[in-house]
């Protein structure tokens, strides 16, 4: 308790298992997607938006498709398909994407502050989000699906760092190798994009006081498998023993979405919230083993107040 403690005051949270496993994974899909032309596509191939694994099972992100569908106004029997797959995936996972296999993630939390204390600006400390601050990741969505409509071709998806990160690791492998249509001009049109997103999230925290406006705001595949998936997927933050809880606020402190994790887990909830990405850093922290990220049923509350299982 007292090394997390003076690990939290010196702004530098202990880092465990599930942050090394977060960060071991996505560097591990980066390289498998920046080696994918010399190894054929064998083991994958495409980019984070689109992909087909072993050559054989094809995904396809949910919001890529959905701009896909509104700008040319068709759907492959392949697509239907490779979109379910990634929906069943994100069903049982909830936004495991954002904290466990987007690129992004990782690279947003080199620049960011690590604490979110109560004493920060209202978009960079603790809280439970209010309803505009949930209809605004919506609104983004519905504005880039007007946009693939009026330029006729998916407009996120196109200019999206996510996929671009992929493209862009592929791309410079592909020039190293002499590989063709790897060209220099493209690297250049992936990094000014994920530049772009990085600036903005680095802007955002130190100038507005919004802590990171790109995960919470702005990016519409994240925000997809928060709002439909969250509330009912199998793995989440579960408290296991809310009357173990001092309200020490360790949870709240180090979640990357500013989620007020201490008063759910004190109200005896599992944590989700559209926001989590399942990261894992709440459970770390907490002295009191209170938070256990594990694979459940979705609880319900009863008329009385208890919460039991879903049979």
């Amino acid at each position: 308790m007292v090394r997390k403690l003076f690990a939290i005051l010196r702004g530098r949270p202990p880092r465990g298992k599930y942050t090394l496993l977060r960060r071991s994974m996505q560097v591990a899909l980066l390289l498998l997607f920046a080696t994918q032309v010399l190894f054929h596509g064998a083991i994958i191939e495409g980019s984070l938006a689109s992909s087909r694994i072993l050559k054989t099972i094809p995904m396809l992100d949910i919001f890529a498709w959905l701009e896909q569908l509104v700008a040319s106004h068709q759907a492959t029997l392949e697509s239907i398909i490779a979109v379910l797959v990634v929906f069943t995936l994100y069903s049982v996972l909830g936004r495991f994407f954002c904290g466990w296999v987007c690129p992004m993630d990782m690279l947003f939390s080199i620049f960011e502050r690590k604490l979110a204390t109560p004493r920060s600006p209202r978009f960079a400390r603790p809280h439970e989000a209010g309803r505009l601050e949930k209809l605004v990741p919506v609104a983004a969505m519905i504005a880039f699906l007007l946009l693939s409509v009026v330029f006729a071709q998916p407009f996120f998806t196109t200019i999206s760092p996510i996929a671009g990160t992929t493209k862009l690791a592929a791309t410079l492998v592909g020039i190293l190798y002499n590989v063709p249509g790897a060209t220099i001009s493209l690297a250049i049109a992936w990094v000014t994009t994920t530049l772009a997103a990085l600036a903005i999230n680095i802007v955002a925290e130190r100038v507005f006081g919004v802590k990171r406006l790109w995960c919470r705001f702005i990016c519409p595949a994240g925000n997809i498998f928060g709002h439909v998936m969250n509330k009912y997927s199998l793995l989440t933050v579960k408290t296991v023993a809310s009357n173990r809880c001092t309200f020490c606020q360790l949870c709240s402190v180090v979640c990357p979405m500013t989620i007020d994790v201490a008063n759910i887990a004190k109200r005896g909830e599992d944590i989700r919230d559209y926001r989590c990405f399942r990261c894992g850093r709440c459970v770390e922290v907490c002295p009191e083993r209170v938070l256990a990220l594990t694979i459940g049923l979705p609880r319900r509350r009863t008329r009385g107040g208890d919460e039991r299982r879903k049979a």
